[in-house]
């Protein structure tokens, strides 16, 4: 019995870990003005089968690995209604990515997902000096 209790305790922590307490990555929108009009704004939906709320200001935080990632094009001028598309990040501990739509042309309603870039997070790197990135 004792032992049953002892195991009991040892597994609550684990149950208690968060995304943050261990190598992360975050996939989120890249809101930041590009030069080239074919890239446009999306909205993350879902990542993993999990929905991304507003309120996570379109950001998830995810396990290093592959992640499927749903997104949506909002309408924009002609065309009235937002798609959506999914695609695949191999997402690294201690990286945030930042998503795109890349437009086929200006009037097409063809667009891939893109990864526009991406960066080291310091503060994980910093919280998990002992992880190798792959």
């Amino acid at each position: 019995m004792k032992r049953l209790t002892l195991a009991a305790l040892l597994l609550v922590p684990a149950a208690w870990a968060g995304p943050l307490d261990q190598p992360y990555a975050i996939i989120t929108s890249d809101r930041a003005p590009s030069a080239d009009p074919l890239l446009r704004y999306v909205t993350i939906n879902r990542v993993d089968g999990q929905p991304v709320a507003a309120a996570d200001y379109n950001k998830s935080v995810v396990p290093p690995g592959k992640r499927q990632v749903i997104v949506d094009l909002p309408p924009r001028q002609g065309l009235r209604v937002a798609t959506q598309r999914t695609f695949q990040v191999e997402a690294s501990a201690c990286m945030r990515y930042f998503v795109m739509a890349k437009l086929e042309s200006a009037t097409s309603e063809n667009w891939t997902p893109v990864v526009r870039s991406s960066e080291l997070i310091p503060e994980c790197q910093t919280q998990f000096k002992s992880f190798e990135r792959k």
